[in-house]
């Protein structure tokens, strides 16, 4: 892909924001993107909805458990933005409209105290450099296509890694005070137990999950900074949503965090 045909493919992301009309996954179009390219679609999608007026909160990794990975049919991490208008307190009900295509995945997410900048980071690094954790739930939202044909990491790159909004609970833990691979995910759909799962799912500690992040955002010249919240990745499979819907999911330690579609 040339720059002029990136441009273009992002400020088309970055309308879909705005529209909620679903677009052709990059791919369709430049069957040989590659990673640098999506990441660059990215950045003008994000760009422009920060010309908007959206402020970046932090960052996201996503596909980092099994579950995910199946649930997707992509096996590798995906990584991408979130932003401050699109977080929600724990209980919300959301409006269905707000989004195009939503699904929920639950997982931990990290607010940083200090930067995490390096090709090499460890996920003692990685504790040292957060101020507490605490439950998440995302709403994932899909601005391309997803079942019309095979989707790439590289779509789901350019798509900001699909993110759509999060939902954070109410009780932040210091790293080193939780064993954060045996907190365990207990999942629910309109009060139905769906799945459980446990911190161990995400790359065998979600710790990992943010270090690998950490490398990759370093790679691309934007490092994890302090003040950033991280999403670590869901350690069960995504399920959609539709008006009427009810998602909790129980974290241990971490309490509950649910909300609702209206």
């Amino acid at each position: 892909m040339n720059r002029k045909e990136i441009e273009a493919f992002g400020l088309r992301l970055a309308e879909s924001s705005r529209t909620h009309q679903q677009i052709d996954q990059p791919s369709v179009t430049y069957p040989d993107i590659t990673y640098d390219e999506a990441y660059a679609i990215q950045d003008v999608m994000v760009r422009e909805l920060v010309r908007d007026g959206w402020t970046i909160s932090g960052k996201k990794v996503g596909l980092t458990s099994n579950a995910m990975r199946r649930s997707a049919n992509i096996y590798e991490p995906d990584y991408g933005f979130i932003f401050h208008q699109r977080c929600y307190p724990n209980g919300v009900v959301l409006p269905t409209s707000q989004f195009l295509a939503p699904r929920i995945e639950c997982e931990l997410a990290f607010l940083l105290k200090d930067d995490l900048e390096g090709l090499e980071i460890t996920r003692n690094q990685v504790i040292q450099a957060t101020e507490y954790v605490v439950a998440c739930i995302e709403v994932v939202d899909f601005r391309i296509y997803r079942d019309k044909v095979q989707r790439l990491v590289q779509d789901s790159i350019a798509d900001n890694a699909a993110f759509g909004a999060y939902v954070l609970g109410d009780i932040p833990i210091k790293p080193d005070q939780v064993d954060l691979p045996l907190v365990p995910y207990v999942f629910e759909v309109n009060h139905q137990q769906v799945e459980v799962s446990s911190g161990a799912a995400v790359y065998d500690d979600p710790a990992h999950s943010v270090a690998w992040l950490a490398q990759r955002f370093t790679q691309l010249g934007n490092p994890l900074r302090k003040g950033e919240l991280i999403l670590s990745g869901s350690a069960v499979s995504s399920v959609p949503v539709s008006a009427g819907d009810y998602l909790r999911c129980t974290f241990g330690p971490f309490g509950e965090v649910s909300c609702s579609f209206s």
